[in-house]
Formats: C-alpha cells, structure tokens, sequence
C-alpha cells in the first residue's frame, strides 16, 4: 500500500458505544484497499488501568476486532488531550483520523476524504460534520463558490474548532501539532488553528459522506459541566500567549479573536446568565455561578482578547458588544442575567449593525454573513450528493 490512514478513537469510559466507532472505520477497509490506502484502527483506553492487551477493560471493550492496535494511556489526568498525543507521537500513518468514542463514520467517508487530498497533496481535509439532529453543520464559513482549496480568511477557517477529517502526519509535525495537555475542554483550539492557518492546502470534501456526531456521550463526558471561567477559558490564554499568533497579520488575528468572542466568550455569558433554575445553570448556587472572582476575570481575559486584536473588532455586533462590556462590569448573577436578558430581547439592528457601522458589509459582518448563508445553501455546499 502506496499509503496509509489511520482512525483513532480515545476512550474515557467503556460504557461508551466505540465498538460502533471502531466498526464503522473497519468496514470501509475494503474500499480503501482497492485505492491503495492500508486502513489501521488504534483505541486508546484512558486511565482504565493496566497494559491495553491484558486488562478487563480491554477485553469488555471487544477484542474481537481484528486489526485493531489497543493502546494504554494511564497519565491519570482528566483531559482528553494525552491519549489523542499518545496515539500521535505512535503513528507511522501517511494520515491521521480522530475519532470520537461516542461518534461514527458513514460509509464510504474516508474514501471520499482521502480522494479529496489527492489533487494537491492536501495538508487537511475538514470532515462534513453531521448533527445529531441529522444536518450538516455549516461551518466553516464556505464561500458559495465553493473553492478546491480553501482560503483561511474568506473561508472562515478559524469557525470549525476541531480537527475532524484527515490529518496529513507530514503536516502535523511540520507545525508542531499537540493537543494541549492538562485541559479539561478547547484543548485542540489553538492546535486546530494553527493546521488551518499555517500546515497548507486545507480542502472540504463537498458532498461527501459524513462524520456522525451523537448525543451517546453520556453525563460524564468531560465538557458537559459547567465550572468556572478560569477552567473553561484555560485554552485561551494558552492561546492569546501563542507566538505564531502574536505575530501573525492583524486581518487573521480580528478573524480568530470575533470568532472567540462571539462563539466561546457569548456562549460563555449566555450559560451563565441564563434564568434562575435553567437547565445550563447546571443546579449550581448563584454565587458560584457570577461573582467578583468570575467578573474579573471576564473583564481581564475579554479585554485582553481586544488588545490581541490591536484593540479593536470593528464587525462584532452592538448587542454582543454591549454584553461583553456590561458582564464585565455586572457584580452579581442578578445584574448579569439583566444583561443576558437585554442581550435576548434586542431587535434584529442590534444583531445585524457592528459596532463600527462601515463595518456592515465586511466580510466578517453579520449582515454579510446571514447574505452569503441563503448564497451557500442555493450551491448546496453542504449538502449530501
């Protein structure tokens, strides 16, 4: 075989359906090997205990799958980051396919990704991701034109947060791809950017058949809970520190910090404002959902996040700018939940205008944004063949 993919599927809990994960890489090994591509399936057990082959563990997870590589990773940390470089550092693989254990591929998916790296030697594929409510996720930000190769900027890279599909291994260690160890949850942001923006040709597979997400994870899965915003945020400053970051052109660093602010630092706001008893409040006290420690830090990281993007995010709109300052001023969960609520009930000028109303047409604008969705569904760029 000329050459080779590699599925990878960490795993937490062996509660979790990854027998479906496993078999739905296996059963395309055929269709693979007609095209010259060996097809090699690794698990990795995480902090299950023991040496992967021997364990009890190990023997409920099925080893009745032959060709599977069983790896052990008891680094005894809560983070899926270690098992997911165990498996990396491993690989002798021409790609790399991370799997999650809750997760499938659809038939056919990994031939037709692997196809689509071949006209110019692709550093990445992005998987079609499938919702569990059965729809493709429309992310990333696609151009309707539907370029072969994708444009970080114009094709809004930095709103796919993770790296599903094929990993040319040449190109991860090229950019010194790693999951960020120690992390409880966004320990593939910064890693993930770094592929899109800097490791080469980045293709979509249009049409394609899919990566199947679930909602099989269970209550234990690590980002389910809510904790503190130091926690939660812990990958961003990791990244706001980063070096090819730091130095890249102002363009990529607006495009990475609107995308932050809008998807992570909002999201963020908007679980913790949610009303009193709300299934996102996690049954959590309202002290320990908002109070000086979490206002501070708010006011500390999102200001830094301006600053990083030379002070200004001249297309992020006035009602999410408006929470963003008002979070950061709001001393208890009351007074955030005030502004949560303003923030939900403003009109559609608040969510269309930017702060910067020359802003309006930008790329990065929301207007422009809601324009060129209604352009990417009449070309049917994410849609199945």
């Amino acid at each position: 075989m000329s050459q080779s993919i590699e599925v990878v599927i960490p795993v937490h809990d062996v509660q979790r359906p990854f027998k479906r994960a496993a078999s739905s890489a296996l059963d395309q090994r055929s269709e693979l090997s007609r095209l010259g591509v060996e097809l090699r399936v690794t698990v990795v057990l995480h902090n299950l205990g023991g040496a992967a082959g021997d364990t009890t563990a190990a023997s409920a997870a099925g080893n009745e799958f032959d060709g599977v590589t069983w790896l052990a990773c008891d680094d005894g940390v809560r983070s899926p980051a270690g098992p997911r470089n165990l498996a990396l550092d491993e690989s002798t693989a021409t790609f790399l396919s991370f799997l999650d254990s809750d997760d499938y591929l659809e038939p056919g998916s990994l031939a037709a990704w692997w196809k689509a790296a071949q006209p110019d030697s692709a550093s990445v594929v992005i998987a079609p991701l499938r919702t569990p409510e059965g729809s493709i996720l429309p992310a990333p930000r696609i151009r309707p034109s539907k370029p072969a190769v994708l444009d970080p900027l114009k094709d809004g890279l930095a709103y796919r947060s993770v790296p599903y599909g094929l990993l040319r291994r040449s190109a991860l260690t090229n950019t010194g791809f790693r999951y960020a160890e120690g992390m409880r949850t966004g320990e593939d942001i910064e890693a993930t950017l770094k592929l899109w923006f800097r490791s080469g040709p980045v293709r979509y597979p249009y049409g394609a058949p899919a990566y199947q997400q679930t909602d099989d994870s269970g209550a234990g899965r690590v980002t389910s809970s809510l904790t503190n915003l130091a926690d939660e945020l812990q990958w961003l400053e990791r990244l706001l520190d980063s070096v090819w970051l730091q130095q890249a052109a102002l363009s990529e660093r607006r495009a990475v910090a609107l995308k932050i602010l809008r998807v992570h630092g909002i999201g963020a706001l908007l679980r913790r404002g949610a009303p009193a008893g709300a299934a996102g409040a996690a049954g959590l006290p309202d002290d320990a959902l908002w109070n000086e420690t979490e206002r501070s830090y708010w006011a500390d990281i999102s200001s830094r996040l301006y600053a990083f993007a030379s002070g200004s995010l001249p297309e992020l709109s006035r009602r999410d700018a408006e929470l963003t300052q008002a979070a950061a001023a709001a001393a208890d969960v009351q007074s955030l939940r005030t502004a949560v609520e303003r923030h939900r009930s403003t009109g559609r000028l608040g969510d269309l205008v930017p702060v910067a109303p020359a802003a309006i047409l930008s790329r990065d604008s929301v207007l422009r944004h809601y324009l060129t969705e209604r352009l990417r569904a009449r070309a049917g760029v994410f849609s199945r063949s």
